[in-house]
């Protein structure tokens, strides 16, 4: 077992967020569910073309999972003397690793979510490369050997630089300053 040298969880819980999510999944749901009770309590089609009941479950279901995936959703980075290893739960299930000796150079860095990636969550940009962030505009930035780039958002920047510097501690790594 490796010595965890930083560890940070995070998840969205951001007002607007919850109220987006809200605002869009449930009266999709309540839909479905007036729909169902219709169709099959009462007996009465709703619309001129309406979706089969098996659809409507299906919907209702898929629905659920998608809320219910909204508020699990959880950024999960730790050091230790390996790398850094990160999960986004539940679109990354299995821990993955960048080693130490795929880092070239690190910093920590002020960036735009919106501008630069397009959001939160997983995001590619061909300048940035990839993001894992939640909340915030402050990262941890990776320049790896392969010539990609990987950013994770952070709350504690100062902890995980501290962590950075521990781990790759007597490595030719360059940290821009």
């Amino acid at each position: 077992m490796h010595k965890v040298l930083f560890k940070e969880e995070q998840q969205f819980r951001q007002w607007w967020y919850i109220m987006l999510v809200m605002v869009s999944v449930i009266p999709s749901m309540l839909f479905c569910v007036y729909a169902l009770y219709q169709q099959v309590v009462n007996g009465i089609q709703i619309g001129d073309s309406p979706a089969p009941n098996a659809v409507l479950a299906g919907l209702f279901a898929g629905l659920c999972v998608l809320l219910w995936s909204f508020f699990v959703m959880k950024l999960e980075v730790w050091i230790d003397e390996i790398g850094i290893h990160f999960r986004f739960f539940p679109l990354i299930i299995k821990p993955r690793v960048i080693s130490k000796n795929e880092i070239q150079r690190y910093e920590i860095r002020k960036y735009s979510p919106i501008v630069d990636y397009g959001g939160w969550g997983i995001k590619r940009r061909l300048k940035w490369g990839r993001v894992y962030n939640v909340s915030g505009n402050i990262g941890l930035q990776l320049y790896l050997a392969s010539g990609k780039k990987v950013l994770f958002g952070t709350q504690r920047s100062q902890a995980i630089l501290y962590a950075m510097d521990a781990m790759m501690n007597n490595e030719n790594i360059q940290r821009k300053h």
